[in-house]
């Protein structure tokens, strides 16, 4: 009878235990630093992109953009869809990278809110910082964005934040899987043309 119980206990505990290992890979695979568990593939230097706009030409696009994120953050669209963000938040353009043509852009897009709206909020702070990317595609005299993440939260750094977002584009965005649409990095001058665009363009 003992027996028994003792291996009921460690069934119920290795099925929970494995509930739990699949929980923590789901969250972070599509909450929060997901490209983590990408391989380190970093973009071979014969292919770095160093495609770069004009001052007055980057100045605009990055107003224009951030027009239409905080239109999205009165809307709680996408990544605004966070019930600790405010209207009054400060939307930040972390930096805009470019197609060679210009007509297709990649926005690391940085929020600044107030550590009050945490749920434990760190009194040694008055901020923290969330990061995401969108990319953009230019129509005539505006530009559509479309949002794909990573999304990093909860940083009391703006650099570090920044850094992190850079990271996870530039080093680990791109998969083994040829087929699949995250083939390139965006500093790679080839992501540009890459499979994900098509599904962009139709959105």
């Amino acid at each position: 009878m003992g027996k028994t119980i003792n291996m009921k206990k460690k069934a119920i505990l290795i099925i929970t235990l494995s509930v739990m290992i699949c929980f923590i890979y789901w969250y972070f695979r599509n909450v929060n630093g997901w490209m983590e568990f990408r391989r380190n593939t970093d973009t071979p230097k014969e292919f770095l992109n160093h495609s770069q706009i004009s001052k007055k030409g980057y100045s605009g696009d990055s107003m224009a953009i951030n027009r239409q994120l905080k239109l999205l953050l009165l809307k709680r669209k996408d990544f605004f869809a966070n019930t600790a963000y405010s209207d009054s938040m400060e939307v930040i353009i972390d930096s805009i990278l470019y197609s060679p043509d210009f007509n297709k852009l990649a926005v690391f897009v940085i929020m600044k809110n107030s550590t009050d709206k945490q749920l434990h909020p760190d009194k040694n702070y008055d901020w923290y910082y969330d990061a995401t990317c969108y990319l953009g595609i230019r129509q005539r005299d505006s530009i559509n964005l479309n949002w794909i993440g990573p999304v990093f939260s909860n940083s009391f750094s703006r650099e570090s934040i920044s850094n992190d977002i850079r990271s996870a584009c530039f080093k680990t965005f791109a998969t083994e899987d040829t087929s699949d649409k995250y083939k390139y990095n965006l500093n790679d001058i080839r992501f540009w043309n890459s499979p994900i665009w098509t599904e962009k363009e139709k959105y």
